[in-house]
């Protein structure tokens, strides 16, 4: 089992890069204030238990994506001290949240899931590149993951909670090395090919 901070210390290597850190540890003051201002804003917009609108014919993926831009879209307005940014461009983190005195800002992905269970192995893919951190955070980078607790029935379904993990270097991780090409490197490529029209 690695750690978050072995695994962007990999990555970066790996993507030729001269390593930067890119997971601290969190100050306690930050974790209690994203505590208490995600707790006003659930309870102040009355999520609980509220049914979110659904597109006909969505796939689980889109079901849970909904699911996340909608809760967060309720909580933004109601948080105080604190604002959620999207995060443009491709790769983790797809969201930042801000703190407004201080213009600290920290990665926050949104996750959706509608059976928490602390026994499930199921992979939940975090991050694959490090482009993104390194361009738009600065040490110390404190990872909060958010996801959002949802019950289905039938064809409803409606927030139960939300899950806040504050990453910390040390929190283990699963690594699977991928492989993966583009048309650049297939053109490029040593190896024979056939285009048939």
């Amino acid at each position: 089992m690695w750690t978050l901070e072995e695994f962007y210390l990999e990555l970066q290597e790996r993507e030729g890069l001269n390593p930067l850190p890119l997971v601290a540890a969190w100050a306690p003051q930050h974790i209690d204030a994203i505590i208490k201002t995600i707790s006003g804003a659930f309870a102040n917009a009355n999520l609980k238990n509220t049914i979110v609108p659904i597109k006909s014919g969505s796939t689980n993926q889109s079901i849970g994506n909904q699911i996340a831009s909608f809760v967060v879209t309720q909580l933004n307005p109601r948080l105080e001290a604190f604002e959620i940014d999207d995060c443009s461009g491709y790769g983790y983190p797809d969201k930042m949240l801000r703190q407004l005195a201080s213009g600290s800002v920290f990665p926050f992905e949104v996750k959706a899931t509608s059976q928490w269970n602390p026994s499930d192995s199921n992979r939940r893919v975090l991050t694959s590149s490090s482009r993104k951190l390194r361009d738009r955070f600065r040490d110390p980078i404190n990872h909060l993951l958010v996801t959002i607790l949802y019950r289905q029935s039938a064809d409803e379904y409606r927030v139960d909670g939300i899950r806040l993990d504050f990453l910390e270097p040390s929190t283990s991780v699963n690594i699977r090395l991928e492989a993966s090409v583009n048309h650049k490197i297939l053109h490029d490529g040593a190896h024979r090919n056939a285009t048939i029209r």
